[in-house]
């Protein structure tokens, strides 16, 4: 099951979990791929781990998919027993839902690693985000203020990225219900929800995501359809379905919405 611990409790139960994962945590590895060779070309080295990287949902029914990808990139970034830490505001149940373990398996996530802290102001987000990254064992921050709050600025993103970078941890700032600002971030995403591929018999389909990178201040920037095998945690960039995709009303079945050029 999904854990929520306060900051103390956080503080014991990673550092006993990090015993286990000394070596590791020893050697990070100063960059992650996506594990497809077309898209890691575009990206050099792939993303930095020790950084900071912003991903929005394009729209407000584009946030399961944009809070998919953040734990996709997590799984990425990370090693295959460190915790995840997310942080986010004691209302976002009530906002945006819980977690949902079955999901978190159906993305490749193992619902233990997983520990969330509640806070009751985005002040208090964003200092357990930098308490967070000092942790040792720990394999990724997912940072979920809500909306634009005002503490969330130049300073703030900054620090986060100093914190990263001297830890080697890769810090996420999940973007629910806000808009681009300027910040520190070192590269930011738009995801929308994408229609995903049957693997035959009616069988649901691997998670797959719009993605497009409209800042990364490193490289060059892109825009892909990504699908993510959750089996072995790589990206597959595919081509896209016929037509756009809509979001399906609870009332009725999806409908695929004529192209403009027909």
């Amino acid at each position: 099951m999904v854990t929520t611990v306060d900051l103390t409790a956080l503080r014991r139960d990673i550092a006993s979990l990090s015993e286990r994962n000394a070596l590791e945590a020893q050697a990070p590895r100063s960059a992650f791929g996506f594990g497809d060779r077309s898209i890691d070309r575009v990206l050099g080295k792939g993303l930095q781990r020790g950084a900071l990287h912003e991903v929005f949902s394009a729209e407000m029914h584009d946030a399961g998919a944009a809070t998919g990808f953040v734990i996709a990139l997590a799984l990425r970034s990370s090693s295959a027993r460190s915790p995840l830490i997310w942080l986010e505001e004691d209302f976002a149940a009530q906002e945006h839902g819980f977690p949902y373990a079955p999901g978190l398996k159906h993305l490749g996530l193992d619902p233990q690693r997983l520990v969330i802290v509640r806070c009751s102001s985005p002040q208090d987000v964003l200092k357990a985000a930098s308490d967070s990254l000092g942790i040792r064992g720990t394999g990724a921050v997912i940072i979920a203020p809500w909306s634009n709050p005002k503490c969330l600025d130049l300073t703030a993103t900054r620090k986060l990225l100093l914190t990263a970078q001297q830890t080697g941890v890769p810090a996420f700032l999940l973007r629910l219900g806000a808009v681009p600002i300027d910040n520190s971030a070192v590269t930011r995403w738009m995801i929308r929800s994408n229609a995903s591929r049957s693997s035959g018999a009616n069988a649901p389909g691997h998670p797959v995501f719009d993605a497009t990178l409209i800042r990364n201040r490193q490289g060059m920037t892109g825009h892909w359809i990504l699908q993510w095998e959750s089996d072995n945690h790589v990206f597959r960039q595919i081509e896209p379905v016929s037509g756009a995709v809509v979001s399906t009303p609870a009332h009725r079945p999806p409908q695929t919405r004529k192209s403009a050029k027909g």
